[in-house]
């Protein structure tokens, strides 16, 4: 299976070729009958108390929910607990408030972090606190779609996938971990989504799933934004970007009729995706990139993108590995500290609103990955803290910059 960086190189060769899935198993769409949304007005009542109904037999006749075609509007107001966008950088109590970040997953429960009986509170409290200790502000966590689902029971109908409630549940304990330690939660949705879903007659199982997830979080600032996807570089690839693009509009209109108050932004790993940031403008806040390449390199890409937006620019992944096999392991952690620093270095010279780096611990063999690669991989050895918690050099570098932000 491909990770993140081995993506990133080879989708310049790749696009508009078949790339295999990284999704989890493959969902059966369920059997019956829906007449989707007409307009993009959504009303967002439900709740996430979900129950169990029979699975009907009947064959599906599902009709395309058309594109929305209204121009969405953000002119939220929100209280002043909340971060906001003014220009090209984000504020919170009415000062600029720079994004210094991590992406985290537990340390022996990589990409399971919410999954039932791998849930661990204790832990979790602990490793996020290791990352509050560097002077972070910002910690991205990962809504996995198909684990939050019950794949053997559709719920709370026959008609669509609905996040379960003990999975919603250990999302909500982990945001009140990270609000009691100072840290506003990047929520990125729709990890390992099926390829299936982004098509027009099945956009309204997201659409559903949506209207489940995002109302348990409404009007809490602990969350900084809604990440409607991780990468979905790769769905451009698959099913291509007049089927995904869309996909997109229609989810982030959906998000902002249940959510006023909070930021949306979709986080990109290939360069070429800059050229659909008009068709997106007008629904998203700001923008993320995903960067794995030579630090040297890292100037050029930035002027690309500021000639794509005036909005905010976000480095939401960036990392560098400091062990594993081949070329992307054969870096020693002194390297790690020379990578972070020119990058952070370039991000304040060009004035960027902040970075979230890749990340926060190192994970034992077998675990990374999903699919989990069983074998050692660069993916291992990405974290700023070793698997025994102990710090790697470039923790000194991170906290003399983040702490002397405050």
């Amino acid at each position: 299976m491909l990770t993140r960086r081995e993506f990133l190189r080879l989708s310049a060769t790749m696009l508009g070729g078949t790339i295999l899935s990284a999704c989890g198993p493959s969902l059966a769409i369920p059997t019956t009958t829906l007449t989707p949304l007409p307009t993009a007005t959504f009303t967002p009542t439900l709740t996430p108390t979900v129950t169990r109904t029979p699975t009907l037999t009947t064959t599906p006749s599902l009709t395309p929910t058309p594109t929305p075609t209204v121009t969405p509007t953000i002119t939220s107001t929100p209280a002043p607990d909340f971060v906001t966008i003014r220009g090209d950088q984000f504020y919170y109590r009415g000062a600029i408030f720079p994004i210094q970040g991590f992406n985290y997953y537990p340390r022996l429960h990589p990409w399971h972090t919410f999954n039932q009986g791998e849930w661990d509170p204790v832990t979790t409290e602990r490793e996020l606190k290791l990352g509050a200790s560097l002077g972070a502000n910002v910690v991205r966590l990962f809504v996995d779609y198909n684990f939050s689902i019950d794949l053997k029971t559709p719920q709370p109908t026959p008609t669509f996938f609905a996040p379960v409630k003990w999975y919603v549940d250990n999302v909500r304990q982990c945001v009140d971990l990270c609000g009691r330690l100072g840290l506003k939660v990047i929520l990125t949705l729709f990890d390992s989504l099926d390829w299936q879903i982004y098509q027009p007659q099945n956009r309204w199982i997201a659409e559903e799933y949506l209207k489940l997830i995002v109302p348990p979080f409404v009007n809490d600032p602990r969350i900084l934004c809604w990440d409607l996807q991780n990468e979905p570089d790769r769905a451009i690839a698959q099913v291509g970007a007049n089927v995904v693009i869309p996909f997109f509009q229609r989810l982030s209109l959906l998000t902002r009729a249940l959510d006023r108050n909070q930021l949306q932004t979709i986080g990109w790993i290939d360069r070429a995706r800059g050229k659909y940031f008009s068709e997106l403008d007008n629904y998203l806040d700001f923008y993320c990139i995903h960067f794995y390449d030579k630090a040297s390199n890292l100037a050029d890409l930035l002027q690309m993108y500021k000639t794509k937006t005036r909005k905010p620019l976000m480095l939401q992944e960036f990392g560098l590995a400091t062990g594993g096999p081949g070329a992307d392991g054969a870096n020693t952690e002194q390297d790690q500290v020379n990578h972070y620093d020119t990058v952070l270095n370039t991000l304040a010279a060009d004035n960027l609103c902040g970075s979230v780096l890749w990340c926060l611990n190192d994970f034992p063999i077998g675990l990374a990955g999903n699919p989990p690669i069983q074998t050692d991989s660069p993916e291992n050895h990405f974290g700023v803290f070793r698997l025994d918690y102990s710090e790697k050099p470039v923790t000194t570098l991170l906290r003399n910059r983040w702490l002397n932000q405050k």
